[in-house]
């Protein structure tokens, strides 16, 4: 009875500190696949804005397509709670027009995102404007199909995103 007692204790105590350790692995896991899905996505519209001319959204610009895998939920990794894609913000940026203008936004992207469980992120990659399509919220989950496109607004390159 005494090493049924003993054995029920140690297994409490090995998973005490096994369970958060786990979860800490599958955060930093998440947070690096994540990373890795930015890291391809930027790569992808620099190779799409190099290789083309950008034109009006009606003009049938340039596009491509790209498969990146995000992080679900499940044993030893944690998903995506939140994601996006936006221009970096601008010290004193404090009017939602201006946060939104093309004309004043430079050549940059910030994507940001935070997994559950973790803290939030955020990413600056210079030389490319990455872009959502106006009205459009993205989505991500798991093996997400991403749709780039070259468009010209207000005479400056932008990729667009969905």
């Amino acid at each position: 009875m005494v090493r049924v007692a003993f054995t029920v204790a140690l297994l409490v105590a090995v998973a005490g500190v096994a369970v958060p350790a786990v979860e800490y692995a599958g955060v930093q896991r998440s947070d690096t696949a994540v990373r890795d899905a930015v890291d391809r996505i930027v790569a992808e519209a620099r190779a799409l804005a190099a290789g083309n001319d950008a034109l009006p959204p009606g003009a049938r610009p340039a596009r491509r397509a790209v498969t990146v895998a995000f992080p679900t939920e499940g044993f030893a990794s944690a998903g995506v709670e939140r994601f996006g894609v936006a221009r970096p913000p601008r010290a004193g940026d404090t009017d939602a027009a201006v946060r939104t203008d093309e004309r004043a936004d430079p050549a940059a992207t910030r994507f940001s995102w935070r997994v559950a469980g973790g803290t939030a992120h955020a990413v600056v990659a210079d030389g490319v404007r990455v872009r959502t399509v106006p009205a459009e919220r993205l989505r991500v989950d798991g093996e997400t199909r991403l749709v780039l496109e070259l468009v010209a607004v207000d005479g400056r390159p932008v990729v667009r995103i969905r």
